[in-house]
């Protein structure tokens, strides 16, 4: 099943590339490539939730998608580049009979030992959990075995985490939970009649309950803030430099937390609400001042100091002409990307990432074809391919030297503010520690409550 990409899931991982800062991907080795495959993820941002699947794992799925998105004559091409299969949903007002097409399909690739993924929610939202499942993933399980006995196909679930999923360059976490052998289901469904629906039901709880192990479910968005403040602080009381953690190395630690709130909160509320109140009001404290928790609990030392200025200004001043030219040739279209994906999307907040990913795909090869167009009129055809070379090259070295230049001075205004107010400081790491511990004692506190082995 591994095989070289083609060309659209090379451009799926470019525009990964391009539109996020970092994807980081754990457990891609729990694939069971000798296997037909369903990948199951949470949907949670989209149309973008497909192309995670299709450009950071090594395998080509097909992916299920709402039958509406034929509609758009922008976003159709892409489906059938993709391969996309179409699912006719009730809500969409069309015929859902046609799905029985879709199983056939779905059917066919298992056997062929193939991959599809699918998003079992149903529909992409912006709600702090997993949604409940709905049934269609165990049907094609249950229906490609009853077809082809002895598939062995394996459901694998992706979880999908955002810090920021509507920001453009900001960071996302692929993690492949452990496959699911569907074999006890499958016995069940044989038996046919009631046996077929429970096995149904059986089957989408055990992917249902896989998901939410690769997977933050919180109980508010209110929790979820507190909670990732809570697991920012946890565990890092000597840092040298300023450096946010990796999604992979929070994550557990926010999921532990998730865990021991939510049962710490039935048996001590009033504790729970000390807890909360501490990390509320640190939490106020840093935005008044405009700063992060990593860079007030870093040390700052000189030498570390000295090598962030030296390196950061040599890249500046290396990359300053191609920025400037990337600025002049695509500064405008940046800049307009933003407020139109916004007016699109101003009624479905949770499509405003793919949005953004489409507006600017579009705005940005209009812009160099007029350029080229321009540059082959003022200087002659030779001048054409030039600018559509340079354009998105020097556009891409512009990025960068903007994103370095930005966390150049968020850094030195950090280290200034800490060194320079020292109330400030002195206030922010007093409340920081108060956090820390309270953290630590609720964490004793639960361990101690949980139930002896």
């Amino acid at each position: 099943m591994r095989s070289s990409p083609d060309l659209f899931v090379r451009v799926v991982r470019l525009i990964l590339r391009i539109f996020f800062r970092r994807v980081e991907v754990v457990g891609a080795g729990r694939l069971p490539l000798g296997h037909p495959m369903v990948l199951v993820a949470n949907h949670v941002n989209s149309l973008v939730d497909p192309l995670f699947l299709m450009g950071s794992l090594p395998v080509r799925p097909r992916t299920l998608a709402a039958s509406f998105l034929w509609d758009n004559p922008l976003v159709r091409p892409w489906m059938n580049w993709a391969g996309a299969i179409p699912v006719y949903r009730q809500q969409d007002k069309v015929d859902t009979a046609q799905n029985e097409q879709t199983f056939l399909r779905c059917h066919e690739l298992l056997s062929h030992g193939g991959a599809i993924a699918l998003f079992p929610e149903g529909k992409s939202h912006s709600e702090p959990a997993l949604q409940p499942l709905k049934t269609g993933l165990a049907r094609i399980v249950l229906g490609a075995e009853r077809r082809v006995p002895g598939l062995e196909t394996r459901i694998v679930p992706v979880g999908l985490t955002f810090d920021e999923k509507q920001t453009f360059r900001s960071r996302a976490l692929v993690q492949v939970g452990k496959p699911i052998d569907p074999a006890p289901e499958i016995l069940l469904d044989r038996s046919g009649g009631e046996g077929s629906a429970a096995a149904v039901r059986a089957l989408t709880a055990r992917v249902s309950a896989a998901l939410e192990k690769v997977t933050l479910n919180y109980t508010s968005w209110e929790d979820a803030r507190l909670i990732a403040r809570a697991a920012e602080i946890y565990g890092r009381e000597d840092v040298e430099m300023p450096g946010r953690r990796r999604l992979a190395e929070a994550f557990p630690i926010q999921q532990a937390l998730i865990e021991g709130f939510e049962d710490l909160r039935r048996r001590f509320p009033e504790r729970v609400a000390t807890v909360a109140a501490a990390v509320r009001a640190y939490d106020r404290l840093l935005a008044a001042v405009h700063l992060r928790d990593d860079q007030v609990a870093a040390a700052y030392p000189f030498s570390p100091v000295a090598r962030f200025v030296g390196w950061t200004l040599l890249r500046l001043l290396i990359h300053l002409p191609l920025a400037v030219a990337g600025t002049v040739l695509n500064g405008p279209s940046y800049h307009l990307v933003k407020p139109l994906a916004h007016w699109i999307t101003r009624r479905q907040p949770d499509r405003i990432a793919i949005s953004k990913l489409v507006v600017a795909i579009l705005l940005f090869l209009l812009t160099w074809i007029v350029e080229a167009v321009l540059a082959a009129w003022l200087w002659g055809l030779w001048a054409a391919p030039l600018v559509l070379l340079a354009a998105p090259l020097a556009g891409w070295a512009a990025l960068r030297f903007h994103e370095t230049h930005l966390t150049f001075w968020r850094e030195a205004r950090a280290y200034l503010v800490l060194r320079t107010s020292t109330k400030t400081a002195e206030a922010l790491r007093a409340r920081r520690e108060t956090v820390l511990r309270e953290v630590e004692d609720l964490e004793a506190l639960w361990r101690e409550a949980l139930p002896s082995t």
